[in-house]
């Protein structure tokens, strides 16, 4: 039975030399692939550089969370506001309409709205107080 083991270990360490694989671990620091973002969806996950949060983007009205996930019980999980205001009125929502992008700061990203060119500068994190939109960048663009 060890020797079924080995001839089996050696086979898949040729093949995947063969087709230029490594049996090495993956990078624990790799980011996860981006997504490309679907304009027909509502909702769109975008990834932060903390492997546990994400950020959920209704991208019709600009409203955001913060999504936390775990694997350990005792950690939090679920998602917290970040902004809960709507930028865009009931009558000119519509799916597509913002856009979330990271910045080379892990906490910001830039929340750009498609329709009227208004950019606001978004924070995450765990404490209430530094969560939230900062400012607005841009105003209306005419």
């Amino acid at each position: 039975m060890r020797y079924a083991t080995s001839v089996i270990a050696l086979l898949a360490l040729a093949l995947s030399a063969r087709d230029g694989r490594s049996q090495s671990a993956p990078d624990a620091t790799a980011r996860p692939a981006i997504v490309p973002i679907r304009s027909e969806v509502r909702f769109s996950l975008t990834p932060t550089q903390n492997i546990w949060t994400f950020l959920l983007l209704d991208s019709s009205n600009g409203r955001v969370w913060q999504v936390q996930y775990a694997i350990r019980d005792s950690a939090f999980t679920g998602r917290l506001a970040v902004n809960d205001d709507e930028l865009a009125p009931p009558a000119s929502a519509r799916v597509g309409r913002f856009t979330l992008r990271e910045t080379q700061n892990m906490f910001s990203f830039l929340l750009l709205d498609q329709d009227d060119g208004r950019v606001w500068q978004l924070q995450w994190s765990t404490d209430e107080a530094k969560r939230g939109l900062v400012r607005q960048l841009v105003p209306v663009v005419r």
